[in-house]
């Protein structure tokens, strides 16, 4: 089924749960996160061929397998990686990250990676790997996950219109309260996945 315009009424069956409210969201600055995030330092080619080494030695010294938890400061949200201990190699952290579209994220390979709060909109990540991934409260607009595997990643908050999420494996993947105004779900998989309190005019799906 595909919808360009307006949400059909069975919208709720495709995107499990969207028809019940979020959870409250009050006390987490989102204009702050963004604000927090655009005024760093952009991330540079050079720095994230050095975080992909990093992650994927962490990840083969048995980083992967741990569990995310986030804390709430001022309005800020920050995440804690539980249980994955790699002896090597240092885990990938986006964490308020400043990401411009021309840093391309295309077909890499970065679960359990943190991307809490990080500004990244129209980015190219076509074919990613981001499985047991946290992404909550993260500005994508735009970005591109095509054919990507995000299997149980978290995106509570982030803001995801016009996203493209076509071909993409979205099994477990936590929306709760997302803004997917615009986003393409196309061939996308999203069993187990969840929608509470997101924002879904103009889906494609």
């Amino acid at each position: 089924m595909t919808n360009n315009n307006t949400l059909h009424h069975n919208t709720g069956d495709h995107f499990p749960l969207s028809d019940q409210n979020g959870t409250d969201r009050s006390a987490v600055n989102l204009t702050l996160t963004r604000q927090f995030a655009k005024k760093k330092q952009p991330l540079t080619a050079d720095k994230l061929a050095n975080i992909i080494s990093g992650h994927y030695k962490f990840l083969a010294s048995g980083g992967a397998g741990g569990k995310w938890k986030t804390i709430l400061l001022k309005g800020l949200v920050f995440g804690i990686y539980d249980g994955g201990e790699g002896s090597k190699g240092k885990q990938a952290n986006f964490e308020h990250a400043h990401i411009l579209s021309d840093c391309f994220f295309n077909d890499l390979a970065l679960p359990f990676s943190n991307w809490c709060g990080a500004f990244a909109d129209q980015l190219n990540a076509a074919g990613i790997e981001l499985s047991h991934s946290l992404l909550t409260d993260a500005s994508l607009v735009g970005v591109n996950f095509s054919s990507a595997r995000l299997c149980n990643a978290d995106f509570s908050r982030a803001d995801l219109r016009e996203a493209n999420f076509r071909n993409a494996d979205c099994a477990g993947v936590d929306f709760e309260n997302c803004d997917l105004r615009g986003a393409d779900f196309r061939g996308a998989r999203l069993p187990n996945a969840r929608f509470p309190g997101t924002k879904l005019t103009n889906v494609k799906y």
